[in-house]
């Protein structure tokens, strides 16, 4: 995810310093990409803790790693000229875009491994909440269509509940286009302290906890504005399911 995306995601989680260092990024992109983290600071009115904060906040290790990002988020022309939708031939160029950037995102390696622990495992729970829960349904689907039967788990209620049931032997994938949902982080949490093995599949690659994770599948985003509602990233999802069920069945 860019670091607009990143802002966006998180905006809920803002303190009062957060909200004012957004509106400073988003007012003064060259800013960022030019200057260090105390002129930063002292321009946007907070402390460099504060900034420091929100860098982290985001999933970057640290102010320069989020300067980085922005400095290529910049010259990408994205932040002057965002992505606009206003016909049903922009709605589909915007999925074709998206989907045709996958074969860089997921390497035929990341579907080898990801196919061997589903055909592996002697039991699989796949977990997605609210829009994500359609996908982890769908998976499920198109896995029965090869034979294996799984679990697909779409109460967050239950989440944790479920995972503590889980054994080394199990596998658990996990849907969400944030990678930072509560009940997802908390069940992925039980389950690696199960030592079961564990994917997921995100948009954000600094979504909570990517380092433990067995499999990490990132997907791209629209990259569009989060007010333009009638776009969703379950589409992509659901093609990306496809692509894991293509290789899978070849694996059998």
């Amino acid at each position: 995810m860019n670091p607009m995306e990143l802002i966006n995601l998180h905006e809920s989680e803002f303190t009062k310093s957060d909200e004012k260092i957004k509106t400073f990024v988003i007012n003064n992109p060259d800013y960022i990409s030019s200057y260090p983290i105390i002129n930063v600071a002292a321009k946007a009115g907070v402390s460099k803790s504060a900034l420091l904060r929100f860098c982290q906040k985001l999933g970057y290790n640290g102010y320069s790693e989020f300067k980085y990002e922005v400095s290529k988020y910049l010259q990408s022309g994205r932040f002057k000229n965002p992505p606009v939708v206003n016909s049903n031939i922009d709605i589909i160029e915007n999925y074709v875009s998206c989907i045709q950037k996958l074969p860089d995102y997921i390497s035929e390696d990341r579907l080898i491994s990801l196919g061997n622990y589903i055909s592996k495992a002697s039991r699989i729970r796949i977990f997605g909440l609210h829009e994500s829960g359609l996908s982890a349904t769908y998976f499920t689907y198109r896995l029965a269509s090869l034979g294996i039967d799984s679990e697909a788990i779409i109460h967050g209620g239950i989440f944790s509940e479920k995972a503590s049931f889980s054994t080394p032997s199990d596998f658990h994938i996990f849907i969400s286009v944030s990678g930072t949902t509560d009940y997802i982080t908390a069940a992925a949490k039980t389950s690696f302290d199960r030592s079961t093995p564990c994917a997921i599949i995100t948009q954000n690659n600094k979504a909570k906890y990517s380092n433990k994770y067995d499999c990490f599948i990132s997907i791209p985003s629209l990259n569009l504005d989060k007010n333009q509602l009638f776009l969703d990233s379950q589409a992509i999802l659901f093609i990306t399911i496809d692509l894991i069920i293509n290789k899978l069945s070849k694996l059998l």
